[in-house]
């Protein structure tokens, strides 16, 4: 039997009407892929009133601002009058 004898929906032009593929999902998931500043735009726009990303804050910390050493990176106690940068030791200074 030859491959090209018309089978019954098809006619004998010779030109036969192919099924359209269908898509999933995950086509449409890469398709309109949104960018992190669109999500967050839509989600801003969505809930207003519910806290998101853009309105989260916390609260300032109890505890001081900790200082570490420019050089090393240990807890520093002092500071270099001519430039500012913190120090640990004269080692680093």
């Amino acid at each position: 039997m030859s491959k090209k004898v018309p089978k019954f929906q098809e006619s004998l032009d010779g030109r036969s009407q192919r099924k359209k593929k269908a898509r999933s999902a995950e086509y449409y998931k890469q398709r309109f892929r949104k960018s992190f500043a669109q999500l967050v735009e839509e989600d801003a726009n969505n809930n207003p009133n519910s806290p998101n990303y853009t309105t989260a804050e916390a609260p300032p910390p109890k505890l001081p601002e900790r200082h570490f050493c420019a050089v090393c990176g240990f807890p520093s106690n002092y500071t270099c009058i001519p430039c500012g940068a913190r120090y640990c030791s004269v080692k680093c200074l």
